[in-house]
């Protein structure tokens, strides 16, 4: 059904294509890293991919793999089929793409649990490894099937496929339990505590962004090689694209993010059972940090929001344990130049206020396994 063609010698470079054809290695790999690139929309459309590709290629070249494998599954505007392909040096120690998988075009595909499990099989028997690195890369709004607090049609949560989505339970349920050692989720909102707890046992370490980023995501020419280190170096890979944006102005001077021990969350939801099972009302949310734009308010920062809720005892049992969850966080002093973040304050991390956003969001909100594990009140 979907096998059009098996280890192809077609090396490309990212213009045109090379005669060189690469080796591929006979043993696994120490890491294979599997870029999941869903760009049918408007980032493929402003070449935001090609952009990145092409950042891929840099660090290649320049010897960024350090011994692991790059994979990247591609769906963009104008390209005639998806492909998983592998980004390696050939012998004139060039960035080639090798093409490894070809399959139909079926619109609006790549949001689908099928074809997401079906790239990821295939990357684990076209690259075997010892150890497993995903990227997702796309458009985003974490849990939320939409950024407003009103009854509206859901825009997207990871991916957006010529307008088709991925909800985040079938995200989760695409990904297999005990592969993937980290997922590192480039894209917007996704750093939210439902978002990592729903992750919780497809990946060990889990990193995401609470807010919107810009659409040019990771510098992959700097933080490839330390997905490729010895040990992941995701908080180095943080702080690198902190400091890239950082160093720039106005609406660019934007990023927010935080690495997650997702062997930490079920203590974290059990204690915040505790402390949401005295609700008796919302504590007040003014001055409360909130990471939406365009004025909607409904994802606020998660220790802020919980230790309102939580009585001084339990406020500092929370501290404690969530410096053991959250392991790196970061932040800029604003979000496109609209939002001002308390980086004293940040906890790199947002949650759903229940109530704040009826209709579509609270509906989903509450079948998500966060939801069901603290046992929140919707008041």
């Amino acid at each position: 059904m979907k096998k059009t063609l098996l280890l192809l010698s077609l090396c490309l470079l990212l213009a045109a294509c090379s005669s060189d054809e690469p080796d591929t290695p006979a043993t696994p790999a120490r890491r294979t890293v599997l870029v999941y690139m869903v760009a049918t929309n408007s980032l493929g459309a402003n070449e935001r991919d090609q952009q990145d590709l092409d950042e891929m290629d840099r660090a290649v070249t320049a010897g960024g793999l350090n011994g692991c494998r790059w994979l990247v599954y591609r769906v963009a505007p104008g390209e005639q089929n998806p492909t998983l392909f592998e980004i390696k040096k050939n012998k004139h120690g060039t960035a080639v793409h090798e093409v490894l998988e070809v399959y139909p075009s079926t619109q609006c595909a790549s949001v689908t649990a099928e074809r997401m499990s079906e790239v990821i099989a295939d990357a684990r028997r076209y690259a075997p490894a010892q150890d497993y690195g995903l990227v997702l890369w796309s458009h985003a709004t974490g849990w939320a099937p939409s950024l407003t607090t009103k009854a509206a049609a859901p825009r997207r949560v990871f991916g957006e496929d010529n307008g088709a989505t991925m909800p985040l339970h079938v995200l989760a349920g695409a990904i297999p339990q005990g592969v993937f050692s980290w997922i590192y989720a480039d894209v917007c909102y996704m750093g939210a505590v439902e978002v990592a707890y729903q992750l919780r046992d497809r990946c060990r370490y889990f990193v995401g962004y609470p807010t919107e980023i810009p659409a040019r995501g990771m510098p992959y020419d700097v933080t490839l090689p330390m997905l490729c280190a010895q040990q992941a170096q995701l908080a180095e890979a943080c702080r690198a694209t902190f400091d890239h944006y950082n160093a720039q102005s106005g609406n660019d001077r934007t990023f927010t993010a935080a690495v997650v021990d997702c062997a930490q969350l079920d203590a974290l939801a059990a204690l915040c059972r505790r402390i949401h099972a005295d609700d008796t009302e919302r504590p007040s949310l003014a001055g409360m940090q909130c990471y939406n734009l365009n004025g909607y308010h409904f994802l606020y920062d998660f220790v802020q929001y919980t230790q309102a809720c939580a009585t001084t005892e339990q406020a500092a049992e929370l501290q404690a344990l969530y410096n053991k969850v959250v392991l790196y966080k970061v932040a800029t002093r604003t979000v496109f130049n609209r939002i001002l973040i308390d980086t004293d304050r940040f906890s790199g991390l947002s949650t759903y206020v229940p109530g704040t956003s009826p209709d579509v969001n609270e509906d989903y909100y509450v079948t998500l396994d966060w939801a069901k594990a603290i046992a929140t009140p919707v008041q």
